[in-house]
């Protein structure tokens, strides 16, 4: 299974028309249709944001807010998706690759062949090599905190299974050297070609090397283990200079990168300006007043409700998008509590959670959904058609409870982060699930709650967001099966079953289809409680031009074409 690396025109003529592709971009700015030229290449394009960044290292970031701005900006992986406009095809497309990758063995084995014209910042080829040392650094967990483990769960090197359920792998990093054999068993390099061997068939696994974690890294360039925030490129920006945390860095133009060589990355700035602006800072209001720096400025910085009315005026709405965040707010059921664990009490929950209040007393911009898979996930069911109500069945739940022989009212212990938004969104969810005979008791903690918190059981329900970090089912579903199970009791032998089918279903749209069969099956028994799709709001400078945010970076802003107006540095 093979497909042609994407072909991009040069010059105006790639962006001639920034076209929006519905599947990657909602909330296109008017900008888009705008003409361009040569004389736009050029300029500061400022990057403001108001909170530090975690780190910088590809193996050390994963596919938020750092793992966008890597893929656009100094890294580039084996595959990636193209952003939308004239000259690009939508889609997955060869970045490092020339390929989008060929499988065989009944999708346990992936080659992909490199091109022979990527170059680092010092002017030095990409390798092979390169990628296999990159990817090799993510099994030193002890280090590589943060980052994608897809490489640590795939790959067919044995392991064991620590008591949180995590994979232990038997390769421990190419820094202490233990397993080296069977990491070098499991991905091979011949000449510019690199070859994975999976554990299991995997045909997603040509998104899956589109994260950063499959990127490049030299090894005589990976001297200071420690560093987060290194920035050694093989894409058109290199940092100039350091990072510094809690301030930000310079990116400037890497005149080893050749543009015709990129087939996605036009990079028209020649400056990015990454600004870490102080605490208690508003950078959404700065870029609204769109004075100073702000005027050729972008963020992740999400506009808050309050500031919603300003948005209408006609300006401020020419810069404002709405794109799909990718996120789901959701609850997860404890398997190891006895609540949590009971699959009538799961149901109930299924039947009885108010959704349309849990959207409006949050304010925030989003919808509700009956999907744990995001939007950007192709195959994923329309909302109302799993089998739970649209709107909260009170009755049928307290029908439930009694039928299964349950005192009711049944005690429901539910974990969120605190914040003043989600305690209220949280709090109308628990009006309805009184009448359906439980008793809530609403626990505000810190706002880095995850679903490794449902592996004790203090916790009936806790609240996480879920999000694919490649536009598959793959991506969310597996977790959502194989989480901790009650003591003495593993996963569901059926849904693991299920899910490994769909995962080594060759073609795409059965697999896709499979996926989300599986998603509805879990929505129905309450085994994840989806509760509302978000959106980002978003607003940028007016000097920023050919403004696109895109839904499979995180609906944040795609700096692959981006265009500021000169004299703005």
């Amino acid at each position: 299974m093979s497909r042609s690396r994407a072909l991009r025109a040069d010059g105006a003529a790639a962006t001639a028309l920034l076209l929006c592709v519905s599947f990657f971009l909602t909330g296109c700015s008017t900008k888009q249709l705008a003409s361009t030229s040569p004389t736009a290449r050029g300029g500061t394009l400022h990057l403001l944001l108001d909170q530090d960044v975690g780190a910088w290292d590809p193996q050390r970031i994963g596919s938020g807010p750092e793992g966008s701005f890597a893929i656009r900006t100094y890294l580039r992986t084996l595959t990636t998706h193209a952003p939308a406009g004239v000259g690009f095809l939508p889609g997955l497309v060869g970045d490092l690759a020339t390929t989008t990758g060929t499988v065989q063995d009944d999708g346990r084995t992936w080659s992909f062949p490199i091109v022979s014209d990527a170059t680092w910042q010092d002017g030095r080829f990409v390798t092979c090599a390169d990628v296999k040392y990159g990817v090799s650094r993510s099994f030193a967990r002890d280090r590589m905190t943060g980052g994608s483990t897809q490489a640590v769960q795939l790959l067919d090197i044995s392991a064991t299974t620590a008591s949180d359920g995590t994979r232990v792998s038997a390769y421990q990093g190419p820094w202490s050297g233990v397993g080296q054999d069977l990491y070098d068993k499991a991905v091979t390099c011949t000449a510019q070609q690199i070859t994975f061997h999976l554990n299991s068939p995997r045909y997603d696994f040509d998104e899956i090397v589109s994260l950063p974690a499959f990127g490049p890294v030299r090894k005589d360039q990976d001297t200071d283990r420690s560093d987060r925030f290194s920035v050694f490129s093989n894409g058109p920006y290199m940092l100039e200079g350091v990072w510094h945390p809690g301030e930000g860095g310079r990116f400037v133009r890497n005149r080893k990168w050749v543009g015709r060589d990129d087939p996605v990355r036009l990079a028209w700035p020649d400056v990015i300006e990454v600004e870490v602006l102080p605490a208690g800072t508003s950078v959404v209001q700065q870029i609204v007043d769109d004075t100073g720096d702000a005027h050729t400025a972008v963020t992740w910085v999400e506009v808050p409700p309050a500031v919603y009315p300003q948005l209408e005026e006609p300006s401020l709405a020419a810069r404002t998008t709405r794109p799909d965040s990718g996120e789901v707010d959701a609850l997860l059921p404890n398997p190891a509590s006895p609540v949590g664990s009971n699959p009538q009490v799961r149901r109930a929950l299924a039947l009885s959670t108010d959704r349309q209040a849990y959207v409006a007393a949050d304010g925030s911009a989003m919808q509700p959904v009956t999907s744990a898979l995001p939007r950007s996930v192709p195959g994923r069911a329309e909302d109302g058609s799993v089998d739970v109500p649209t709107s909260p069945d009170a009755a049928a739940a307290k029908s439930v409870l009694q039928a299964a022989g349950l005192t009711l009212p049944v005690p429901l212990r539910v974990a969120y982060p605190a914040s003043g938004a989600t305690d209220r969104a949280v709090r109308a969810l628990a009006t309805t699930w009184a009448k359906a005979g439980f008793v809530v008791s609403l626990v505000p903690v810190g706002a880095g709650v995850t679903p490794a918190a449902t592996g004790t059981s203090s916790y009936d329900l806790t609240w996480t967001s879920l999000s694919a970090a490649w536009p598959s089912g793959g991506a969310v579903l597996p977790e959502m099966v194989t989480r901790d199970a009650a003591p003495g009791r593993g996963p569901d032998p059926a849904l693991v079953a299920e899910a490994a089918a769909a995962a080594g279903t060759p073609d795409l749209v059965a697999r896709n289809t499979a996926w989300s069969a599986l998603d509805m099956r879990l929505v129905a028994a309450g085994d994840v409680l989806p509760l509302a799709a978000r959106q980002r709001v978003l607003v940028h400078g007016s000097g920023v031009d050919a403004y696109q945010d895109n839904v499979l970076l995180g609906g944040r802003v795609d700096l692959a074409a981006i265009q500021v107006e000169h004299g703005g540095d």
